[in-house]
């Protein structure tokens, strides 16, 4: 489904990202996962061509991202952000329907979708469709994001630090709640976290960064029982003391 090979990006002479490849199959779950700056949030803005490579190459079904219109490529991959990205002054019902008008879905389907994704969250159409955001806990607003970037029901759904702003109990909570969705289950997914539980939890394959580097890619298992050197091991056995 998703496959990158030796992607590099540098800012102002700074190497982001240096040689990164992975493939994704469809279904898949993979979660780059390490520190602040270790280039995994690149990595993912690469995928969708929020930022374009500088050397290396992103193919999706096969095809060189390059080919496609970035428009066209970034609605076939929904894209929820640590911050919720909510347009403030549009309410919860307008947040969701950003894409499907876009692609000039009649109103009855877009309402349709919308209040069977409010219900699949744990929202309802009578009680949150018409508030905005500001008017949401933490939470509410996690799963908005979620249903907006899942309402042209994409086979792709990129995701960067999703339950990053929220507090311990919120995040696990809202953690479990994704893992049981049956929208989240049917995707291709590549998650960036910098927590081990979300990784080990939500994902199939782990790619662990550091310094731009995947240092490790293996199923939760693999990188726990056999991790590839001394950063990995204390990554991992620090993150899983604390939590």
């Amino acid at each position: 489904m998703i496959e990158a090979s030796q992607l590099n990006k540098s800012f102002d002479g700074r190497v982001a990202v240096q040689d990164v490849s992975f493939r994704v199959p469809e279904g898949g779950r993979l979660m780059l996962l390490g520190t602040s700056g270790s280039g995994k949030t690149t990595t993912l803005r690469m995928l969708n061509r929020l930022i374009d490579p500088d050397g290396g190459t992103v193919l999706f079904r096969g095809q060189d991202t390059r080919t496609f219109r970035p428009e066209i490529l970034r609605r076939q991959m929904g894209y929820v952000m640590q911050q919720y990205g909510l347009f403030p002054h549009y309410t919860v019902a307008e947040n969701i329907a950003i894409v499907p008008r876009l692609l000039h879905w009649d109103k009855p389907r877009i309402r349709r979708r919308t209040e069977d994704l409010l219900r699949q969250l744990g929202l309802s159409w009578d009680a949150h469709a018409h508030q905005y955001p500001n008017q949401l806990s933490g939470g509410q607003q996690q799963r908005v994001g979620l249903a907006r970037a899942l309402a042209a029901d994409p086979p792709v759904l990129l995701m960067d630090e999703p339950f990053g702003a929220l507090d311990p109990v919120t995040r696990t909570r809202i953690r479990q709640e994704f893992l049981e969705l049956d929208e989240f289950k049917s995707k291709t997914v590549v998650m960036v976290t910098h927590d081990i539980r979300d990784a080990l939890e939500l994902g199939d394959h782990i790619g662990i960064m550091d310094k731009g580097r995947i240092i490790q890619m293996g199923t939760p298992d693999e990188l726990q029982q056999n991790p590839a050197n001394d950063f990995v091991a204390a990554f991992l056995h620090g993150q899983t003391d604390a939590s």
